[in-house]
């Protein structure tokens, strides 16, 4: 992993996924980045409910198709038994942080 700080904000992408709590799903949907290639600069996960927490994955948007790639993770982790919730954070929120 890339220091956080060394990365400006508009070359990052965030996704914030809303999982039951099960460190094996939480490993797969990192599996899914890491299995791409694409670079994690951060993963940060906090309890939302008793059973239920969020994940978000920062990653660098270094190449020209790492937003699609990303987009495509997206969708593929929703689709996982176990995920409440899969989005993509806005950019404007990315570029004000």
């Amino acid at each position: 992993m890339k220091p956080q700080d060394a990365t400006p904000p508009w070359t990052r992408l965030e996704q914030v996924y809303l999982i039951e709590r099960d460190a094996g799903l939480l490993c797969r949907i990192l599996g899914l980045y890491a299995s791409r290639g694409i670079d994690v600069l951060r993963a940060d996960y906090a309890y939302a409910a008793q059973d239920v927490m969020t994940l978000k994955v920062c990653v660098a948007n270094e190449l020209a198709d790492t937003a699609e790639v990303v987009r495509i993770l997206v969708d593929k982790a929703a689709s996982f038994v176990g995920v409440l919730a899969a989005a993509e954070q806005p950019a404007a929120t990315q570029r004000a942080a």
